[in-house]
């Protein structure tokens, strides 16, 4: 869970970095963080934290903005670019089945199966191909995002350390 020490702390990085910020009510904005950033560990909040002062602008990122930022910080499945280059490598040797020594796992793989697989593409719709799986992919990604607003999710089994 997200500290209450470790949000004052964010709060301060963000007063001090971001010309436009300012509190209006400290501890009820406290409170407010601490309800949107339960459970992250303080280390994922940090490093969000810091990922987004480190961004160009003058205004304070929302809690939201951090949760999401930590989210992706726990995400350990590729970018969608990144999966599709992994397809389009298992995509070539898709006749080898079981023997593919390209193996997906996890999102990549989930999206390849609700997309019909990899077995028979021809050239010309491999554009439509990555389209389909990128949209399907992110829609994996989002359902992802979601489960792990809820507390206790499966999601929190994948936290770093």
């Amino acid at each position: 869970m997200a500290s209450r020490q470790c949000i004052v702390n964010i709060l301060d990085l963000f007063i001090r970095s971001k010309p436009g910020a300012r509190l209006d009510d400290p501890d009820k904005v406290i409170e407010a963080w601490a309800l949107v950033l339960d459970p992250l560990p303080d280390d994922v909040v940090k490093a969000a934290a810091v990922n987004l002062a480190r961004r160009d602008g003058d205004f304070m990122p929302s809690a939201g903005a951090v949760y999401q930022g930590a989210l992706s910080l726990m995400d350990d499945e590729p970018s969608a670019d990144d999966a599709w280059m992994q397809v389009l490598e298992h995509a070539k040797r898709a006749t080898l089945g079981n023997d593919n020594p390209v193996k997906l796992e996890g999102r990549t793989e989930r999206a390849l199966e609700l997309i019909g697989g990899d077995v028979g593409w021809n050239l010309d719709e491999i554009q439509f191909r990555r389209r389909e799986f990128v949209q399907v992919y992110d829609s994996l990604e989002k359902q992802w995002r979601n489960q792990a607003a809820l507390p206790g999710g499966p999601q929190w089994k994948q936290l770093p350390g």
